[in-house]
């Protein structure tokens, strides 16, 4: 009797060993995607656990990397989930922004998508319309071309009707959202961060 009582305890000891053994990897998993400059998908983690951590005959269901995530965000300030179009994403505030892991998101959903969500998140946030230039630049890294090519997209279907475009003085195109910024502030606005700031130091 004492022996299976033992037996119990110590099956329950390894039980939570095994827990804290997946959560420690989770979050290191993360961190690291994040130094890297990369966000984790929930089934990219899944995968790794049962590479890496599970042992050969146990299963990581997708319900079993729930449940970690889910009690280890709380515990780990650091750790933040992002909701994509078919999955949840994870990164690490240590080494990388909020703003900079959306981005990241938004690229992964194509660059029609990158494109008016940075607009509109400039737009509602900032309240600030952003240059067309900026997509050339890093995290962005999109051709010219490309960037015409989405916004003639955007032009053709429905859900990016409030992505306007606006052409200062200079010839500089500024694009913003008209659900976040009216048209006559969105255009004085970027007359003024294209050309009147510079002028005007």
């Amino acid at each position: 009797m004492k022996e299976a009582i033992f037996a119990e305890g110590s099956e329950r000891i390894a039980g939570t060993a095994r827990a804290d053994t997946v959560a420690d990897a989770t979050a290191a998993l993360i961190r690291e995607r994040s130094a890297a400059g990369d966000l984790v998908s929930e089934a990219g983690i899944a995968l790794f656990l049962k590479e890496r951590v599970a042992a050969p005959d146990t299963s990581m269901a997708g319900d079993c990397v729930t449940a970690v995530l889910a009690r280890l965000l709380p515990e780990n300030e650091d750790l933040h989930a992002l909701r994509g179009a078919d999955s949840q994403w994870y990164y690490s505030s240590r080494s990388m922004t909020g703003e900079y892991a959306e981005i990241l998101l938004h690229a992964q959903e194509g660059p029609v998508r990158l494109i008016a969500e940075t607009v509109r998140h400039n737009a509602s946030v900032y309240r600030r319309p952003v240059p067309l230039d900026i997509f050339a630049e890093p995290p962005f890294n999109l051709a010219y071309r490309q960037v015409l090519d989405c916004l003639a997209t955007m032009a053709e279907i429905e859900g990016y009707d409030d992505i306007g475009t606006t052409i200062t003085s200079s010839s500089a195109t500024y694009l913003y959202s008209t659900s976040h910024l009216e048209k006559e502030y969105a255009v004085m606005l970027a007359e003024w961060f294209d050309v009147g700031e510079s002028e005007n130091p």
